[in-house]
């Protein structure tokens, strides 16, 4: 705020000339010298005009806020000016420093103000807010109601929204009127700024009051698109319980997962839907296509940009899996879609299962699962799907991934209802399920690999007998148990019309069927191996085998 006028070197009464001058000029251009309005906490705020430079014809037009002790200190230099003498060296704007500014611009028809970092929080910017026109007015601005607010240069700004927000919720005050509701809920349908979920509340609570219909209510959020203010932890919305409890006392259902579509891409987030009740399918339905096909849209425009986090989970297992993986909650969008949608998700969180660590490299812990592995149980709990069925198809994706049976009732028995969980581990103690790994398992050699493949010694008499897989598969064959025995398992094969061959006997799982290699193997004629997590049964099965044909005419010991 100094005064820049670009004074020449003068003499005494050229300088009181000069400075005569330019205080006749600025007082035709800034007409008020100073204001004052009453501040919300009854201050009385101090405005007064700010230095320009001489000849300067700029249609903005300066206030700053100062104490009250700045207007004397400012007449004592205008005395000076007057009498051609220098002022003081001191800088009344360093001595009396600027709270808040007014800056209005006459010809934008703008005004525009702010508040001094180390003067916000005292209600100075809340106090010119509320009372600009009536600045307009004292400043003698004609067309005062065309003037468009800003705050430091912007019409869009923070403090602005907090502003217009409250001045909505002020009116669901006094005495219940349904005219008064209606209009209210009209004007919160089309607003488009967020507010606390409080003010949600009391705008909720005032047409309640007025005997507005539940239906009526639900459809004003849903216009406005349950636009409220939070954060999220985890991925969760963050709000005060008391706030949560208030709103469900309100009984209004018919809320829709389409209205929160903007909260849901903004955050990645359906912890939203712990809110509503009585989701309507097809509107659930109608929202997994809308994010499915966003994010698919957004993938397909990002997938040159190496950047993009979600190319390389899409690129490996597909859309709808990287929303399950990546959006918390997910669960609560996908229990209250089409069952068809439902089939199609849980199909594939319990393929995409099968595949994390497919080559068995970790060992596993229950305090240390995958988090991709617990976001799908999470998931599949969360809507509602994770029944006998469900759990003994991941059990099997887990057989085929090392664990035992033991490892994961430890690691995700907790997701599953122990009614459930008892029936399934009933079935899966009665049938005998054989495990279907990907890779190559089977290269023990490898140091380090938790692979705990079952290795049977092959006796020299038998590695010299000849072709020692052939020998021990029609020895089997012959015996005809490896056929008889029925088991469980993922492998499967394709006949030449590329028809499925379901894999359901021990025979085809150890010696393969067209399409789907077997898994018994041998490393050279010495050994023979089968994969992690094989049952004792078909174990001892081929070491029988082997026995007999080393000692055909014995009694197998």
């Amino acid at each position: 705020m100094r005064e820049e006028t670009s004074k020449p070197k003068m003499t005494k009464e050229e300088l009181a000339k000069f400075w005569k001058d330019y205080y006749d000029w600025i007082n035709s251009t800034y007409p008020v010298e100073h204001f004052e309005i009453q501040g919300n906490n009854g201050e009385l705020l101090s405005f007064y005009r700010g230095a320009k430079r001489y000849k300067d014809d700029s249609p903005k037009i300066y206030y700053y806020l100062k104490d009250s002790g700045y207007q004397k200190a400012y007449e004592e230099r205008k005395k000076q000016h007057l009498l051609g003498e220098e002022s003081s060296s001191e800088d009344i704007n360093q001595v009396f420093p600027s709270k808040a500014f007014i800056c209005i611009n006459t010809d934008e028809k703008c005004f525009n103000f702010g508040v001094y970092e180390n003067s916000e929080g005292k209600g100075y910017g809340r106090t010119i807010y509320d009372n600009y026109l009536q600045v307009l007015e004292r400043l003698n601005i004609p067309d005062k109601e065309q003037y468009e607010l800003a705050v430091r240069g912007s019409s869009d700004h923070t403090f602005l929204k907090r502003m217009q927000t409250e001045k909505l919720v002020s009116k669901a005050c006094g005495k219940p009127d349904e005219e008064k509701a209606l209009q209210l809920l009209a004007e919160f349908s089309e607003y488009p700024n967020t507010m606390k979920f409080s003010e949600l509340n009391t705008i909720i609570q005032y047409a309640i009051n007025s005997n507005i219909p539940t239906s009526t209510i639900a459809t004003a959020i849903n216009d406005n698109g349950f636009n409220i203010f939070y954060t999220t932890i985890n991925g969760t919305p963050n709000f005060e319980k008391a706030d949560v409890e208030k709103f469900k006392s309100f009984g209004i259902t018919g809320l829709k997962p389409t209205s929160l579509h903007r909260h849901f891409m903004r955050n990645r987030s359906f912890g939203f839907l712990k809110l509503l009740d009585n989701i309507d399918t097809d509107d659930a339905t109608l929202e997994f296509r809308r994010i499915f096909e966003e994010v698919k849209a957004q993938h397909e425009k990002e997938k040159d940009d190496g950047s993009d986090p979600t190319y390389q989970t899409i690129k490996n297992y597909g859309v709808a899996e990287h929303i399950l993986l990546n959006w918390h909650h997910f669960g609560l969008l996908l229990k209250n879609v089409n069952s068809n949608i439902q089939n199609i998700v849980k199909k594939g969180a319990i393929n995409m299962f099968g595949k994390f660590d497919p080559e068995h490299e970790k060992e596993w812990h229950d305090q240390d699962v995958d988090y991709n592995s617990l976001q799908t149980f999470r998931m599949l709990r969360e809507a509602k799907l994770m029944d006998k069925d469900t759990y003994i198809a991941l059990y099997q994706k887990a057989l085929n991934r090392n664990y035992s049976f033991q490892k994961f009732e430890k690691a995700f028995g907790k997701f599953i209802h122990r009614d459930e969980r008892e029936k399934a581990r009933e079935e899966i103690r009665r049938d005998a399920f054989y495990p279907s790994p990907r890779g190559f398992w089977q290269k023990s050699s490898i140091q380090g690999k938790p692979y705990k493949i079952v290795r049977i010694p092959i006796s020299k008499k038998v590695a010299n007998g000849g072709n020692v897989r052939n020998s021990l598969e029609q020895k089997i064959l012959k015996q005809g148990i490896a056929e008889e025995t029925k088991i469980r398992t993922d492998m499967v094969g394709r006949d030449k019309d590329g028809n499925t061959i379901l894999v359901d006997n021990l025979k085809d799982w150890l010696f393969g069927v067209p399409g789907a290699s077997g898994n018994l193997h041998l490393e050279g004629n010495s050994i023979a191996t089968l994969p992690p997590q094989t049952p004792d049964f078909a174990v001892k099965l081929i070491k029988d085998a082997f026995r007999d044909i080393e000692y055909p005419k014995s009694d197998g010991r």
